[in-house]
């Protein structure tokens, strides 16, 4: 019969006492590099294939918006790109009395006196007020102000002061207009290049 001492009894059970841990080590090593990592990874693309299923199915009505944004983006930079060309780069005072003389002959509108004002510069831009005196009838004036609207170069009416006539259909007035010149920024030489083409 053989009989095992305890010694030999003891390094049997250490044996197994450290095939246990091993195996305990082992798996709580294999559960946090392999297992977890894999289960966080699954669950993420579950997440990210909800995520695409959710913008599949919302595809057309995202289109749809990038459409009119699109399209508003491009009406916008055509805008901008007008207005840009109706600004000189200086402000040649000359040439905008003889648009605005050939306006105001077509009109029908007299004009007496012109006084440009100082240029001042702004914040991008730079402004310069014209002052000019004359007379028409009321419908001739009326259509010559809305005509300044579409000339080539960028202006507005500050103020307008008409008088009542002594005693001829023509009224005398008084208009102050702003004419811009001297763009700043970017895409400034894009619209000028846009001007001379």
């Amino acid at each position: 019969m053989n009989v095992i001492d305890d010694e030999t009894r003891r390094f049997g059970r250490m044996l197994h006492y450290a095939g246990v841990l091993a195996t305990v080590v082992s798996a709580a090593a294999g559960y946090s590099l392999v297992h977890a990592p894999t289960l966080h990874a699954v669950a993420e693309r579950f997440a990210r294939i909800e995520e695409l299923t959710l913008s599949l199915q919302n595809a057309p009505v995202v289109r749809q918006q990038h459409r009119k944004v699109s399209e508003k983006l491009r009406e916008v930079t055509t805008r901008i790109a007008d207005v840009q060309r109706r600004v000189p780069p200086d402000a040649n005072a000359g040439e905008f009395l003889k648009e605005l003389t050939q306006l105001a002959s077509a009109e029908q509108l007299a004009i007496k006196n012109f006084y440009p004002e100082k240029p001042q510069n702004k914040s991008g831009y730079a402004e310069m007020e014209v002052t000019l005196h004359g007379a028409g009838s009321f419908a001739s004036i009326c259509s010559f102000v809305d005509r300044l609207g579409k000339l080539k170069r960028l202006s507005k009416v500050k103020n307008l002061t008409l008088s009542a006539p002594d005693t001829s259909d023509d009224y005398p007035m008084t208009a102050t207009l702003v004419i811009y010149f001297a763009l700043q920024g970017r895409d400034v030489e894009t619209a000028r290049e846009g001007r001379r083409g």
